[in-house]
Formats: C-alpha cells, sequence, structure tokens
C-alpha cells in the first residue's frame, strides 16, 4: 500500500472566479463535479492506495472525504512540502488537484510504469502524443534536441531523497514555469545543453538523479490525462468543451 498526497492551492483571478463561480481552482465543476472530487474518486479507486492526504484551502474541505486534510500555507511550495511530509509511507503518489479527466487506471499504469528500483518518476509526453489526446489543450512544450515535450502534474516518488533537504524543492519550484530558469538550476552543464539545443530527457534524469542522489526515471506512454491540468481560465474553458464533446 502507499499513501496518495494532493495539493490545491491554486486560486482564480476575479474574474476567471466570477466566470466559474468560485476563486478555488480545485472547486471549478468539470462533468458535474469539482476537479478535487475527480482526482480524489480516481485514487480512492486504486487497488493499492492506503491514506489519501489533502493539503489545500478549508473552503475546499467539504468537497471530498479524505484521511486527513492540512490547511494551506501561504506559498505554493510550502504546500509541497507539507504534502511530502504527511505521508506516512516512503512510496507515495503526489498529484495535483486539477486534473479533471484522470481515472483509477491513469494512476494504476504510472504506479506499473515506473517500477520498483525507481525513487521519482516524472511522466513525460511528446507533442504529438499530448495533442492526440487532448487537441488544443497546451499551446507551448518544451523543445529539446530530442523533441517537444510536456510533463505531467503526477508523480510517484519515494519520500527519503525529498525530505533530507528541502531547499532543491524550494528552488524546483520557483522554477517551474521557466524552462531556461529550470536548465540554470540543474548546473551550467545543463543550461550550456539548453541553451545551445543539445539537451534531452536522458540528461535532465541524470543529473535530477544526481542531485537528489536517488534514481529518477521519465516515464513515457501514461495517461495524458495525468498531464491535462487546468491552469488558468483558457485550460478551463477547454476542459469544460471537451466535457460537452464526450457528454
Amino acid at each position: 500500500m502507499l499513501d496518495a498526497v494532493i495539493t490545491a492551492g491554486g486560486r482564480l483571478s476575479p474574474d476567471a472566479a466570477a466566470r466559474f463561480g468560485t476563486d478555488v481552482k480545485a472547486l471549478v465543476r468539470i462533468n458535474g463535479k469539482p476537479m478535487i472530487a475527480t482526482v480524489v474518486e480516481a485514487l480512492r479507486g486504486m487497488r493499492n492506495v492506503g491514506r489519501l492526504v489533502v493539503v489545500g484551502p478549508p473552503a475546499a474541505r467539504q468537497a471530498v472525504n479524505v484521511d486527513r486534510w492540512i490547511d494551506e500555507f501561504p506559498t505554493g511550495e510550502e504546500n509541497l512540502i507539507a504534502a511530502i511530509n504527511a505521508a506516512s509511507t516512503e512510496r507515495m503518489i503526489l498529484s495535483a488537484s486539477d486534473l479533471p479527466f484522470v481515472t483509477p487506471a491513469s494512476y494504476e499504469d504510472l504506479v506499473e510504469k515506473t517500477g520498483d528500483d525507481v525513487d521519482a518518476c516524472y511522466p513525460v509526453y511528446n507533442r504529438d502524443e499530448f495533442l492526440r489526446a487532448y487537441p488544443q489543450g497546451r499551446k507551448h512544450f518544451a523543445k529539446l534536441a530530442d523533441g517537444e515535450w510536456t510533463g505531467a502534474s503526477a508523480f510517484v516518488l519515494n519520500r527519503s531523497p525529498l525530505i533530507k533537504d528541502d531547499s532543491l524543492i524550494r528552488r524546483a519550484f520557483g522554477t517551474r514555469k521557466s524552462l531556461f530558469a529550470l536548465a540554470s538550476l540543474l548546473g551550467p552543464n545543463l543550461l550550456f545543453k539548453f541553451l545551445f539545443k543539445t539537451l534531452t530527457i536522458p540528461d535532465v534524469e541524470r543529473r535530477a538523479g544526481s542531485l537528489l542522489n536517488a534514481k529518477v526515471r521519465a516515464v513515457y506512454g501514461a495517461d495524458p490525462a495525468l498531464a491535462m491540468d487546468c491552469d488558468d481560465p483558457i485550460d478551463l474553458e477547454y476542459a469544460h468543451a471537451e466535457e460537452v464533446k464526450v457528454g
């Protein structure tokens, strides 16, 4: 058994909140339910998940039934660190709360693809693979030497390498929106490769593993629903359009 932890601290702008009826992103309703409820139900439906923990705003607490609720902290990196520390098992699933199309199979397949010998996995998808599943679901992809990529908002992790020193988590969280900043965090050699367009996914795997003193693996072929997160109103509008199309 392994714990699953969810971060749910994202907010919408006042204009978006007026459009979607809430400023708490996790509470936006897609497919007739708050997105956080979809994520919780998917994780509850897994065969090998024990405790379910959420770090999020008190306003979202009544939307789901979980084993432990932790009221959110002032920053996203604090929420992430609290979520990792809240797991009672060494192995955990870490997931965002804004994934409206995930199912139990999405997470189960990710666990199977990760492998028992891996300390941290990061699901990645090339441009064509993701857009086949969700046309127009994303406009920006990371351009590396081995393709154009996007990543998921769900991971399988071992706690020990991450809780030794949370400074790396804080720095990585702060650079997550900029590929240039992330490449800088990974060190001058990878930044050089990025600038000269020779950086590859295996390069990032090796460097991340070195920084964590752990085995880090990019996972290919996982369910693209794990990457169809709703970061902004455009994503939410797209999710609503997909909901209508499926219905």
